[in-house]
């Protein structure tokens, strides 16, 4: 899966290379003295940056300056601590040179590649890696300043770095293949202006790109003769391994949770706070003394993954049927119903990740968007109107179109025709018994109240008071004589209803 971390500073995306990606005693199964990073991006690309990232460039980048030349591209914040008008003492961030995104394989992939010994599986880690690292790219975007919105520019220049292990847990560094993207605080527009780099849509395209990830993942491991099944949380794992195993090689995991549990926390960024909170210093132990804790504990469960990688050699695949183009179909038509069972218009990244985890194992990537164009060229899905600056497609469909027209046909046809819901005299009574209103709370009441339309809209924004409204209405309701209901969409909605 893909977790990207909070902002970066300066000095620490330098002490991360210098102690996370430098230090290659922690990759047990890398024999050279170095992490050989390696850099990716349309903008690497551009400035120059292939092959193996150097210090001094990768430096340069997180001061938010030109890799090659040192000139400042984006401008430096000096972190400068100042008391605000409340006494308060504030210590903003130093420069944001970028950010952490992390690709962890599943742990039965993970030791079929490191404890198996299958290079096959690790390089097919880092194509799938690379095919969701380009989608991610996709949403880049520039932050402009002032009141203009962010730019998409789909370019950035990243530093790639490959590691085989976890953090040790109790002296025991288990085998943990993930790789760790460093994104930098830049990006580029048409015109060639340098500009900050605005991550909100990145943040929001993590469950995408884990989606593609994880499809390309499991499509190659198929290939290469693996059996596959889908883990609890929807990740590709390897058949043959006993769940004594992996939980036994997963002590790190075991570690984190144990901690959230007794700080009763709970999501994604607890769990990162956690993982912080709880690790323990490197090893100062060889590839060899590591790797032969690996096999002491694989041969204790009995040699699993030599059985895994020994079965997937024998295995012949037919790869006509590997995809058949009905299941990419089925994927689509699922995908399609799911999203718009409930909002008439959808993203495209959310129609794209839930056709790739349907149909995981079983397509590409590349089937599944061909499939997905396929659909928009036939006019299956109609692109809507995007908003400024917006890096994504939305789309609905003409049943959704059909829907909104004969909602809009039932709310005019209604208006003007039905009695109001309360009196004049059952409205002035509920306006004196809730002084408490506000007076925008007080005009939309009255206006609910005395309105004759068949249909109304309360609509306003988080903390204006339409819950406390609703609930005024609802007792007026009651005084006239009517039952009064209350129907929401999913769970959390009507439990908020349920309160007013």
């Amino acid at each position: 899966m893909l977790t990207i971390s909070n902002p970066l500073s300066a000095s620490q995306a330098q002490a991360y290379h210098a102690e996370e990606f430098g230090n290659a005693r922690e990759n047990y199964y890398t024999q050279d003295d170095q992490i050989r990073g390696e850099w990716h991006g349309r903008l690497a690309g551009r400035w120059g940056l292939r092959g193996e990232v150097h210090e001094e460039h990768f430096q340069r980048l997180s001061e938010g300056q030109h890799p090659m030349s040192g000139e400042q591209l984006v401008r430096h914040q000096t972190a400068r601590e100042y008391v605000n008008r409340h006494g308060e003492k504030v210590s903003p961030m130093e420069h944001r040179a970028g950010w952490d995104a992390t690709f962890s394989a599943p742990k039965s992939v993970s030791l079929t590649a490191l404890v198996g010994g299958d290079e096959r599986v690790r390089e097919a880690h880092r194509e799938s890696v690379s095919i969701a690292l380009d989608e991610l790219e996709r949403y880049v975007q520039a932050r402009i300043g002032g009141n203009l919105p962010a730019e998409t520019t789909g370019k950035w220049v990243a530093a790639k770095f490959e590691h085989d292990s976890a953090r040790p847990v109790d002296g025991y560094a288990a085998p943990q293949l993930h790789t760790h993207v460093v994104f930098f605080n830049l990006t580029e527009t048409e015109d060639g202006e340098a500009y900050a780099l605005q991550p909100r849509e990145l943040y929001k395209t993590q469950q995408y790109a884990t989606a593609v990830y994880r499809s390309e993942l499991a499509a190659r491991l198929k290939t290469l003769g693996y059996e596959i099944e889908r883990g609890k949380s929807g990740q590709p794992e390897i058949i043959g391994y006993s769940e004594e195993y992996l939980a036994a090689s997963s002590p790190r995991r075991r570690q984190i949770e144990e901690h959230l549990e007794k700080e009763k926390q709970r999501g994604a960024d607890a769990a990162q706070i956690a993982a912080h909170k709880t690790r323990e210093a490197k090893l100062n132990l060889s590839h060899d003394e590591v790797q032969q804790r690996h096999r002491e504990i694989a041969e204790a469960f009995g040699n699993q993954p030599d059985r895994v990688v020994r079965a997937s050699k024998e295995t012949v695949r037919d790869i006509e049927q590997e995809a058949p183009h009905r299941i990419v179909q089925s994927a689509m038509t699922f995908s399609k119903e799911r999203n718009l069972e409930r909002e008439a218009v959808v993203d495209e990244r959310e129609l794209l990740r839930d056709a790739l985890r349907r149909s995981m194992g079983d397509a590409t990537f590349t089937e599944v968007r061909t499939e997905f164009e396929k659909r928009v060229g036939a006019g299956e899905f109609i692109e809507v109107e995007k908003q400024s600056g917006g890096p994504s497609r939305a789309f609905t469909t003409e049943e959704m179109i059909g829907y909104e027209r004969e909602t809009i046909q039932m709310m005019r046809e209604g208006q003007n025709e039905y009695p109001a819901i309360a009196s004049f005299e059952t409205r002035r009574e509920t306006d004196s018994n809730h002084s408490h209103l506000s007076q925008s709370q007080r005009v939309a009441v009255e206006q609910i109240l005395a309105s004759r339309d068949q249909v109304m809209a309360l609509e306003g924004v988080s903390g204006a008071g339409k819950t406390t409204s609703l609930a005024v209405v609802r007792d007026a309701a009651e005084r006239e004589g009517y039952k009064v209901e209350g129907f929401a969409p999913t769970s959390r909605a009507a439990q908020k209803l349920a309160e007013a």
